[in-house]
């Protein structure tokens, strides 16, 4: 078993004859070998007021204490020690246990920010709390009581296909990294949750980063960066089994195992489980597996750790919002229809999704992590990593026509007549693999980082018929109507330079070269195969300083590039319905596939913070101002599976406040409080109307509107009861209004002019609040078990109907009053 001696050595500079009061300890921190441990986080209890260890061990904390202060250290996978001065100043020994850390000191000193250092805005979770109240929720419902955060899920119970925002920007354009490795589609951006289930049983560390996202990540962030660190490493084995049942038919069940430290070398860790639900939408039903393993071997240089883990999945689909009307009836809400017309009251027509429309998918992840200690002073870390993805949906496909599924004469088919009842099989396979090196170099004011990355990605897209009446007889279900592979080929480059300019003044400089290669190739039919290179540089630039022990402010600037989708390019998908490659048209009438008319965009972020701590309560505040030039922003409209319609818009700007307040009411609870507010509109652009009586596109300026998506304010108020056997937790959430399209409070007033730009007249997610109880209770029942914990939750606890997202004249509905309640036994 290993453990980390802390070897400390206070004194005080300044104090009464009592030594009641202490204004700074020093000391020095030693791993269990007795070499010096940097980066240790040193805390004031309660207080913003800390410090890290350097490299040589040796830290300085400075403050009003008194030997009834308690001190905090913690450091990724040891465990927490807490122990006031005057237990300290007993004790010149304290051992502190280690948890067997990841081979990722590297991606926690240059991504993960330390309070009261790091010059940006964050808030994270550590796994302690996260398993406190985690049951069956997503990731992105876990972290929507995070400042600025807020999410919405397609089948509205929160099992299945969720999307979270920050600041409002959505999860395309928001960095997601697992243990250091990019999780972002690299051809679409989006995150799909669902590809890693229960993903959060297995999470130690989850930290949110706001606006401009680490520079030592793969695609760089506008709205924000997630990183999270899985596969804790207790020190001695354990076995631990949970079983969950809830409404809408919702079940969980699930094994953990850790072996501990084997031989002083080893340690294991492996998971298993499953997870269904019937959905709150009909039809919207979840059946999730999931697997993790994870295994360490520590060398005295080297340390290696290997990482598998995903699940199929299989679900029924729900891609569809529904009118305005529905919101608010306990009934029609829970409808999923596959199509449907309505005016502003009424449905007119509906047409139910049928229950064959599902998805099939299974993406393992595999990583090889490790870190080798050239010197005292140099670590070079790796990762390899390997995604191999495939999959299915199949949706309906009863409006299209023979034109559609390519079976005309010019194809060699001679039918009779359109299909019906048709249902299509969309068919995806994704590989992607790279290497992640990152060189850390400890120098006397600092530490300084460099690394890259490369990453191959290859996919393989196609369509088929798998049902339709009347179809000719030639058809089967080999025959695809559409057949196209895709590529991104990634290469990035990265420094950062943390340098202490004087003790209290610390300044982070950090850039990004990152080259990215599209490419469409072997398409089937048109043959419109291109490839599209962008290169971008992203600077960023940060300081921070300390005012006095309680208070810390600081600045930071960042301009970022990022590129379009594959599909912004072109939807080789729906090029049978008349998508073409958006490319300017040569001299020869032929694309020019060089000059792309979808184009990258760029943000320039200013954010200027402070956090004052007193009385162990944390008071913080941010304020930001991002200038877009090209932003790609949501027109309002989705495509075939539900996904926004994005395009460039000229000019826009994002500015906003954010507050958060941590105040320790007693001993055992806590109050956690976070808003925000913000503008998000446009500064110039426009949207085009197809005028039927000119036969032109007109052109609707939308200077000053609010952008889609962006919410006007959010609120989170935590309440948190917590002794040795009882947690109590109660959440409250408010979400203000939002808008589904880029027309703004003017919608009316356009749609007097243009009566048919929409099929709506109202655009706005109307402002909500929701509620949330959770409630456990730990027996001790030794020597049966070590530990057996029974829990109960409450969602939106006031039964509000309310739609947490909307698109242009669709709203995506969330669940009424719903309920949680299992057990957990751990051996």
């Amino acid at each position: 078993m290993k453990y980390m001696l802390v070897s400390i050595i206070l004194f005080t500079l300044t104090y009464s004859n009592t030594f009641s009061q202490i204004h700074q300890i020093n000391g020095e921190i030693y791993s269990f070998d007795g070499s010096p441990l940097n980066y240790v986080s040193i805390l004031l209890a309660g207080t913003g007021n800390g410090t890290v260890s350097k490299e040589d061990g040796s830290f300085s904390l400075a403050g009003n204490l008194t030997e009834e202060s308690l001190i905090n250290f913690s450091r990724i996978g040891y465990e927490d020690l807490q122990m006031s001065v005057r237990d300290i100043l007993s004790s010149h020994h304290i051992y502190m246990k280690n948890k067997i850390v990841t081979s990722q000191t590297i991606l926690v000193k240059g991504s993960i920010g330390v309070s009261g250092v790091t010059p940006i805005a964050f808030s994270k979770l550590s796994g302690t709390s996260i398993k406190q109240t985690y049951v069956d929720q997503d990731i992105p419902e876990i972290l929507s009581t995070q400042p600025s955060v807020t999410f919405y899920s397609e089948n509205g119970n929160g099992i299945g296909y969720n999307y979270l925002s920050i600041r409002g920007f959505d999860q395309r354009r928001i960095l997601v990294s697992i243990n250091g490795i990019p999780q972002n589609d690299p051809e679409d951006h989006n995150v799909y949750w669902l590809d890693f289930p229960d993903l959060l049983a297995s999470t130690e560390l989850i930290q949110v980063q706001r606006g401009a996202g680490s520079g030592m990540m793969s695609y760089p962030a506008v709205g924000g960066s997630i990183n999270i660190i899985t596969s804790t490493f207790p020190d001695k084995s354990n076995f631990e089994i949970s079983s969950s049942v809830g409404s809408y038919n919702t079940r969980k069940y699930s094994a953990q195992f850790s072996s501990g430290l084997v031989k002083n070398k080893y340690s294991f860790y492996a998971k298993v489980s499953h997870t269904m639900s019937g959905g709150y939408r009909n039809s919207s039903w979840t059946d999730f597996k999931s697997y993790h393993f994870s295994a360490v071997r520590y060398d005295s240089l080297l340390t290696t750790q290997l990482n598998i883990y995903g699940g199929p999945i299989a679900d029924g689909l729900a891609y569809t919002g529904l009118p305005k009307f529905a919101v608010k009836n306990r009934d029609l809400r829970r409808a999923n229809y596959s199509y449907w017309e309505a005016d502003d009251k009424n449905y007119t027509y509906t047409q139910e999704r049928h229950p064959y429309e599902i998805e099939n998918f299974s993406q393992p992840h595999f990583e090889l992590l490790n870190e080798f200690k050239i010197n005292n002073n140099i670590t070079l870390n790796n990762a390899l990593f390997l995604v191999l993805g495939t999959g299915y949906f199949d949706y309906d496909g009863s409006w299209a026509d023979t034109t559609y599924f390519r079976i005309t004469n010019e194809f060699g088919f001679h039918p009779t007549q359109n299909p019906g009842n048709a249902l299509i099989r969309a068919m995806v396979e994704n590989k992607q693999w790279g290497w992640i090196p990152r060189l850390s170099i400890n120098h006397p004011n600092g530490e300084f980082i460099i690394g890259g990355e490369v990453r191959v990605h290859r996919s393989l897209h196609w369509g088929a018929v798998n049902y339709a009446e009347g179809l000719p007889a030639e058809i089967t279900k080999d025959y695809k109507y559409y057949s196209y592979r895709g590529g991104n080929d990634i290469m990035n480059f990265f420094l950062r330079e943390n340098y202490l300019l004087r003790e209290n003044i610390n300044l982070l400089i950090e850039a990004q070269a990152a080259y990215h290669n599209y490419k469409i190739y072997d398409e089937s039919y048109l043959k419109n195969e291109f490839t599209l290179s962008n290169l971008f540089f992203n600077p960023r630039v940060g300081i921070n300083y300390k005012i006095n022990s309680n208070w810390n402010s600081y600045f930071s600037f960042a301009k970022v590039s990022r590129e379009p989708r594959l599909v912004n390019y072109y939807d080789a998908a729906e090029s049978s319905g008349g998508a073409t490659p958006q490319f300017e048209i040569a001299s020869n009438g032929k694309y020019d596939f060089t000059k792309p008319l979808v184009k990258p965009e760029t943000m320039y972020d200013f954010e200027f913070g402070t956090s004052y701590s007193f009385n162990q309560n944390i008071l913080s505040a941010n304020a930001y101002y991002m200038v877009f030039d090209n932003e790609i922003v949501k027109k309002g409209q989705l495509d075939r599976f539900g996904q926004p319609v994005t395009g460039n818009m000229d000019h826009t700007i994002h500015y906003g406040v954010e507050l958060s307040a941590q105040l320790k009411m007693h001993d055992d609870f806590t109050v956690i409080l976070n808003g925000s507010l913000s503008k998000n509109y446009i500064g110039s652009g426009s949207a085009y109307y197809f005028n039927g009586n000119l036969s032109q596109y007109v052109p609707i300026q939308l200077e000053g509107n609010s952008i889609s998506g962006f919410p006007s304010a959010t609120f989170n108020a935590i309440a948190k009861y917590s002794n040795q056997n009882l947690l109590i937790t109660a959440e409250l959430k408010y979400v203000g209004e939002l808008f589904t399209d880029n027309y703004g409070s003017k919608l009316n007033s356009y749609k007097k002019l243009y009566p048919d730009i929409t099929s709506y007249s109202d655009n706005r997610v109307d402002p909500y609040f929701m509620s949330n109880i959770f409630v456990s209770y730990n027996f001790d029942l030794n020597p049966i078990t070590e530990a057996l914990q029974l829990f109960f939750q409450v969602n939106n606890v006031f039964d509000n109907l309310y739609a947490a997202y909307g698109i242009g004249g669709e709203y995506f509905p969330a669940a009424d009053r719903n309920f949680n309640f299992g057990m957990k036994i751990k051996l």
